[in-house]
């Protein structure tokens, strides 16, 4: 991505100057991500936690934010259950490189093997002066069944996490794992149909029905003064405050990004600049087709208990590379890809969270590819270009009193043709798999998560999903599938509703019991029933069992 290599080395040559600390970033599906919700919930108006859409977030934000929390809980202003103390002291622990006044440091190897003893993670590494470098193993040994398969489930996750900071205004990571994994039969006609492995990028063929992969992130961060963040990084981004997202979710594999964070007053505004990957057809080894996105996000805390983001993207695509008009960090893209023709794919959005209640947020998002005016007031009789999306959704923790109960439910409705465009290089895909929702679009969906943590190394999670969706029919485009141009094999321009084609029904549960033995290595017992149902079609049902265990890792689920 030359344009964005050329961008990048100025501003860090020109950060480093006036350099202020920078550190890596927290992992998505760490489980630092529950601990910060419920203590965002419990203050409902923290300046800092309410600024929580754009994910993942940075790790000394979060440390310094935690200690004065503590200390809030310490004074009495706040309280936290014992579960609440636990956790909070464990990802302390984890995030250990941004303890105040942390001095020269050598953490020898031995402290993988002895840290359990001291109830502290495992990691080694060394600090002197400014710069530090810290790495923790990564490990993920899984075995199931599934009834639809003759050999069993597995799944084999091995590497590490470096991270650490080269100078004061330098920070850096690497997270790299080697995977193979034989998944379920849902999952693996889910990458035949898209040549996909959900959440990664080039795969190889593993035995007769398995995957084998490596999944490789990583990234170098700076900051220009207090107010403004630079993340050069190959790797995932999530916006929203759902269990999906609608505007840019991390079910893909990772991308190529320049991202800049900038804080005023009561805004936080995001810049992501990001080369992916077209559709292709895997084959022999070849360049695989470029595209590019760019991306604005204004965070707006507009009272002490609402947060307004408004977001603005263009997918596209040029012979030469990244189109310099999209470079503007400011100005309105729709305006941009007009004068250039309107060749390319604009979406425009909202994201809102409110902390109304005690201990309970609501949260929705909603996206406009399209609007005609005019049709929208004909919303009925189905405009194929009537291109919106919509979330609805809410969290609760201490449900009925009971500490350490958690409840969050969403909705999401989006329309036919959503994420298609009239070429491959417009839809909103990357790397053979849709960029937010994992089906892609012309869908209802119902989705609700329970966890509950009744002691300091015991958790458990039930999930319920509920699908609908309208699939391809007879050889007609019905806008579920983004790969699919939406000018190919429609049917006419009207008559599409959510649901419109040949109706598909999916239902889920699943139940999981999570054992911390101790701190970051935990053992899963995990079960799930799945149906699935076309019309006219024999029903498709799933039962499954997974058990395994994983050391510095989040789990990895197929929730669709």
């Amino acid at each position: 991505m030359k344009c964005l290599r050329y961008v990048a080395l100025p501003l860090l040559l020109m950060c480093v100057i006036n350099a202020w600390s920078q550190s890596d970033y927290v992992p998505l599906g760490s489980r630092q991500y529950d601990l910060l919700t419920r203590l965002e919930l419990k203050l409902r108006t923290d300046s800092v936690l309410n600024f929580s859409a754009v994910k993942p977030f940075e790790r000394k934000t979060v440390t310094d934010r935690l200690y004065y929390i503590q200390a809030l809980a310490a004074a009495g202003k706040i309280h936290l259950s014992k579960v609440d103390e636990y956790n909070l002291n464990l990802v302390l622990k984890d995030n250990f490189d941004w303890r105040p006044g942390l001095g020269d440091t050598t953490i020898p190897l031995k402290n993988l093997f002895t840290s359990s003893i001291k109830n502290n993670p495992a990691y080694i590494g060394v600090k002197r002066g400014d710069f530090s470098a810290y790495i923790s193993p990564l490990l993920d040994l899984e075995l199931g069944h599934d009834n639809n398969l003759n050999h069993p489930l597995f799944m084999n996750r091995r590497g590490f996490y470096l991270r650490g900071t080269l100078s004061k205004g330098i920070g850096y990571y690497s997270y790299f794992t080697t995977n193979q994994e034989r998944d379920p039969l849902y999952v693996q006609q889910y990458a035949q149909k898209y040549q996909a492995v959900p959440g990664a990028g080039y795969y190889k063929n593993y035995q007769t029905d398995g995957f084998d992969y490596f999944d490789a992130r990583g990234g170098i961060m700076f900051k220009a003064g207090k107010s403004i963040d630079f993340q050069f990084a190959y790797d995932k981004v999530f916006i929203g405050n759902g269990i999906r997202s609608l505007i840019l979710s991390d079910g893909s594999n990772d991308m190529l990004f320049l991202k800049i964070n900038t804080r005023f007053w009561k805004f936080q505004y995001y810049n992501l600049f990001a080369q992916l990957v077209s559709s292709y057809q895997r084959g022999p080894d070849y360049l695989r087709p470029q595209k590019y996105m760019t991306l604005h996000y204004l965070d707006f805390q507009a009272t002490k208990w609402l947060n307004i983001g408004l977001f603005e993207d263009v997918m596209f695509g040029r012979s030469s590379g990244f189109d310099l008009n999209y470079l503007n960090p400011i100005i309105f893209y729709r305006s941009v890809e007009q004068q250039l023709g309107s060749p390319d794919k604009v979406t425009l959005g909202g994201n809102i969270k409110a902390n109304v209640f005690k201990n309970t947020q609501l949260y929705s998002q909603i996206i406009i590819n399209e609007f005609v005016m005019k049709e929208v007031l004909r919303y009925r009789d189905g405009y194929y270009a009537n291109k919106q999306a919509l979330q609805l959704g809410f969290k609760s923790i201490d449900v009925f009193g009971i500490k350490n109960l958690d409840v969050q439910g969403e909705v999401n409705l989006i329309r036919p043709f959503v994420y298609s465009h009239y070429d491959s290089v417009g839809s909103f895909t990357h790397y053979n798999q849709p960029l937010a929702h994992p089906l892609g679009a012309n869908l209802r969906e119902f989705l609700g998560v329970i966890k509950y943590q009744p002691i300091n190394r015991l958790q458990l999670t039930a999930k319920a999903m509920y699908i609908e969706q309208g699939l391809d029919s007879a050889g007609y485009n019905f806008g579920a599938n983004p790969f699919e141009f939406y000018t190919s094999n429609r049917i006419s321009d009207y008559g599409f509703h959510i649901g419109s084609g040949l109706l598909a029904k999916t239902a889920m549960v699943s139940a999981t019991v999570t054992y911390e033995l101790i701190p970051n290595l935990f053992f899963d017992v995990t079960g799930t029933i799945r149906k699935y149902k076309v019309v006219n079609q024999p029903d498709f049902t799933s039962n499954i069992i997974m058990l395994g265990m994983r050391w510095n890792l989040a789990r990895r689920t197929f929730d669709f």
